[in-house]
């Protein structure tokens, strides 16, 4: 018998994969291994209030289960029932549905059209208050004599939630019932955000980014951070089609009541989920300084790599803030300055030159490395003079580390790399110096790679073959008319390792 866990996991992990369309194959592995399990025994899967899961009877801590409560929620379901040993298709089409997006009817219903019997769905119902209902009228007495004609009775008064309640919830409901004000929640986030996107300037367009507002409280709440986002991003992008100053000016107060800072962590968090990037980055930017400022304090306590990759990620593009990130390259503690340093280098930052260069003399190597990188990176005139001290590090990792950030677009390197190469005596910065010519490409670049490339005098000056075929890289990187001509004059090289290298560099750019 499985264990209600084991239920929970492989139902939240079948589930996930029904909604991956690349991921057909594991999809079958998992769903094949579920309809083991239910072949023995029932299941039976509660969601309270989006925050709590039970299944099978025992309640479960959410946190494993996230995307399951969230998908639940999402569909509005509350419960779900499968007997034991289902028909195969009934539980597959409960999961095509739970991937899904939600139609015009619940997935109960649409379960139930299909004819399924052995699963069954309960959903969040909607409460429905009908109009007060209209008093008797006490029976006239019978009377011969003739009577007046009767006074015209007013209609019975609306019910005041009809009256309260706004216009785009009343729409399609029965003349006699409406929507209650609780009700306005109830209602899937997808269906009120495409309403607002279809018609940003429409007559309940206020209506809307109330309800939403409250749903975005809710998801915060119960950490429902894709639901969160799905919420602002529509709103962002429904703002973004408005011209009406007025109206405008109605989007912004709701976006910043939003905005708060615990949003703008769950979003930064998410920014380097390959579903989730793009709309998390227009949340972001749409936040100008206050996002920047959040994945800044995220870049601080980013621990790994991995992590600031995704920060990185999250700021790239985005300008605002740019005074505040260069300042930080300032920072006591090492790995902020070492994180910050990355950054700039990342987005190609030329206003934090000057502050990368003070960092070179930092007395943490680790923190050297970075802004030499970043250096390197940037690769601007400006960047030749700090660069060409950080050649002159007397940590070789530094040194290679200068190296390894020059590409194509920084020209303006070459020179110091080429003067860095007449005073270094570390081979492997030799070699990295060298290729880091290669991929500059430059005339002036590929002429020094020549140079390095020949053997040097018969007795003196003959240079170690190690360099000589670094060269021979560098030169096929640079794949210029005089780089692959010096190529194909060093076929015939007296040096057997330069000749196969030559040779092997010119095979392989005709592949190209």
């Amino acid at each position: 018998m499985a264990t209600p866990q084991e239920f929970a996991a492989l139902f939240t992990r079948t589930l996930d994969l029904f909604r991956d369309p690349g991921a057909k194959e594991e999809q079958k592995g998992q769903f094949r291994a579920l309809v083991g399990l239910l072949k023995k025994e029932a299941l039976t899967i509660v969601a309270n209030d989006g925050s709590k899961l039970s299944v099978n009877g025992a309640a479960l801590d959410r946190a494993p289960y996230n995307s399951l409560l969230q998908r639940l929620e999402f569909h509005s379901v509350t419960e779900i029932r499968i007997a034991a040993d289902p028909p195969l298709a009934e539980t597959f089409e409960l999961f095509r549905l739970l991937a899904d997006q939600p139609g015009d009817e619940d997935i109960a219903s649409r379960l139930r059209s299909s004819g399924a019997r052995a699963v069954t769905v309960s959903v969040q119902a909607f409460v429905i208050e009908k109009p007060a209902p209209v008093a008797a009228q006490p029976p006239q007495p019978v009377s011969r004599a003739p009577q007046p004609p009767p006074i015209p009775q007013p209609p019975p008064p609306m019910a005041p939630s009809i009256q309260d309640t706004p216009g785009f919830m009343r729409e399609g409901i029965s003349e006699g019932a409406a929507f209650s004000p609780a009700a306005a929640t109830t209602r899937a986030s997808t269906d009120l955000i495409k309403e607002l996107i279809d018609k940003p300037s429409g007559p309940h367009a206020g209506d809307l980014l109330a309800v939403l507002g409250r749903q975005l409280e809710s998801a915060m709440k119960n950490n429902r951070t894709t639901q969160a986002l799905a919420i602002v991003a529509g709103v962002v992008k429904a703002e973004q089609q408005v011209a009406d100053a007025s109206r405008k000016r109605q989007y912004s107060i709701a976006l910043k009541r939003m905005y708060t800072k615990p949003l703008l962590e769950a979003i930064a968090e998410v920014a380097n989920h390959p579903s989730d990037r793009d709309a998390a980055l227009l949340v972001l930017r749409r936040a100008g300084e206050d996002g920047v400022e959040v994945l800044l304090d995220l870049l601080v306590a980013a621990p790994t790599i991995e992590e600031r990759r995704g920060i990185f990620m999250a700021l790239i593009g985005m300008k605002e803030g740019t005074d505040q990130l260069v300042h930080m390259l300032g920072h006591p503690q090492w790995f902020v300055a070492r994180n910050v340093a990355e950054l700039a280098g990342e987005l190609g930052l030329e206003v934090a030159v000057p502050a990368l260069g003070q960092q070179l003399n930092h007395s943490d190597e680790r923190v050297r490395k970075a802004a030499a990188l970043a250096l390197a990176k940037i690769g601007n005139s400006a960047a030749a003079e700090p660069l060409r001290r950080a050649l002159r590090d007397v940590s070789p990792e530094v040194r290679i580390q200068a190296a390894l950030g020059v590409g194509k677009k920084s020209s303006a390197l070459a020179m110091p790399l080429v003067a860095a190469m007449e005073e270094e005596e570390d081979e492997n910065v030799e070699r990295e110096l060298i290729l880091a010519l290669g991929r500059i490409a430059s005339a002036a670049a590929v002429q020094a790679l020549i140079k390095f490339a020949q053997p040097g005098g018969r007795l003196f000056g003959r240079k170690p073959v190690g360099l000589r075929v670094a060269a021979v890289e560098a030169l096929r990187l640079a794949a210029t008319p005089a780089a692959i001509g010096t190529l194909e004059g060093l076929t015939d090289d007296g040096d057997k390792q330069v000749r196969t290298a030559a040779q092997s560099a010119l095979a392989d750019l005709k592949r190209k």
